[in-house]
Formats: C-alpha cells, structure tokens, sequence
C-alpha cells in the first residue's frame, strides 16, 4: 500500500494555518484524495492539550519564559497521544494535513535561544526526543505561511478569545519580542531544512487574500511532486 503524505501549516499566531489547512483539505477532498486532519496543541482531545491550555494562560508559571526543553516536553507529550492516529492514517496511504507539529517547538522554543551554537544543540536535542525517542511521524514537508508580526497582531485582535483561555489572556499571542523571535527562528529553519519551504502571504504591505495564498500553496504541493493534477 502507498504510504500517505504528512503535510504541516506553520508560522506565527495570526498568520492563517487553520484557514489554509482548511482550504487544502477541501480542494484534495474534491480531487477524491482520502484526509485527514489535527490542529496542535491538541487543548479540548488529549490530556497534555489540556495541561497546555492551563500552561498557555499562565497557570503554572510565566509560560513564556519557561524552559525551552521543559515546554518543549509537554508540547511533544501531546503529539505523543495523537501519533499512533497519525501514522495509522499515513499507513492506509492518506494526506494528512496537520495546524502545527514538531516545527511549533522548533520555531517557538528555539526562537527563546539566542546564542547560535546553544539554539542547535537544542534543535538536535528536540529532534531526538520526538522523532527518535517518541517516534512522531516526520512531514514530508512543512509549509511555513511568514507574515510580519504587525500583521500577525492585527490578524490575532479579530480573532477574539480562545475557548481553552476562559476568561484569561494567552501568555504568547500578545508578546511582540516572543513572536518576533519565532519568526527570526523560523525564517532559518526554512533555510536550513530541506523539507520546509516558506511562503510570503504579504504584498505591498498587505496581506494577501486566502484565496492567493491557497494558490501559492497549490503551486508547491505539485513543484514539490506531492500532488499530481491529472
């Protein structure tokens, strides 16, 4: 049987996954493609999505600051409970089409590491937990979406509150060095990285529409050989 291919949406909060992640899963449906899809942190399905919503809200310390290994346990806890639903689908030769995954601690936690040498160390140590020690699932390919973080902040004031948030605020959504950070993070990840490739939502100054970017998304699927149009 045909193995599935693993597709990951990522960037900055604000810049637009989950709208093209849908957007994909409704084109390939149509193209009669079997998916699936997950959004990550996992806050209303598993245990350590839970915890993560609590963490996110300040609830067990100033989350922002904590320790890029010890969040980065909780974060691959929660991939964890979900791989095992992951790699079946992938076995029965499906798309699957994940809002953040391993790149999320990569981008997020590594973006808390200034010194060069330090951040790689930690990239490796990351890699080892999750893809050797949890056996996550690697994306054949990981579709960073870069928007500036003005712009991601705009995006995130007219999205409101999240459900796991209650009544309190995100301890990262609102903290302009923190994503200035995840984005400087991200921008080397798309360099140093084979299957990753970044895509510019911005032109002009603006944000371009869903619709363009979901072309631009299409476009690479197919230049990458991991979608065939007949």
């Amino acid at each position: 049987m045909k193995k599935g291919k693993l597709i990951v949406f990522d960037g900055n909060d604000g810049s637009g996954k989950q709208t093209q992640a849908k957007l994909q899963i409704e084109k390939l449906k149509a193209l009669g493609i079997e998916t699936e899809t997950l959004d990550f942190p996992r806050y209303y399905h598993n245990f350590f999505g839970k915890f993560l919503g609590e963490c996110m809200t300040n609830q067990h310390g100033d989350w922002a600051s904590t320790d890029p290994c010890l969040a980065s346990m909780v974060y691959a806890n929660d991939r964890l409970e979900s791989s095992p639903m992951i790699q079946k689908w992938l076995d029965e030769g499906k798309f699957v089409l994940l809002d953040r995954f391993v790149s999320a601690n990569q981008i997020h936690q590594g973006g808390k590491i200034s010194d060069p040498e330090k951040r790689e160390e930690f990239l490796k140590w990351l890699d080892t937990l999750e893809h050797d020690i949890f056996k996550i699932p690697r994306p054949d390919l990981v579709i960073y979406l870069d928007v500036p973080v003005e712009i991601s902040l705009e995006n995130l004031k007219k999205t409101g509150k999240k459900l796991y948030t209650g009544d309190r605020e995100d301890a990262v959504e609102g903290n302009r060095e923190y994503l200035e950070n995840s984005r400087a993070a991200g921008h080397e990840l798309v360099f140093k990285n084979q299957n990753w490739r970044m895509i510019d939502c911005m032109e002009d100054g603006q944000m371009l529409s869903k619709e363009v970017i979901s072309e631009k998304i299409d476009h690479l699927l197919i230049e990458e050989g991991l979608l065939v149009i007949a």
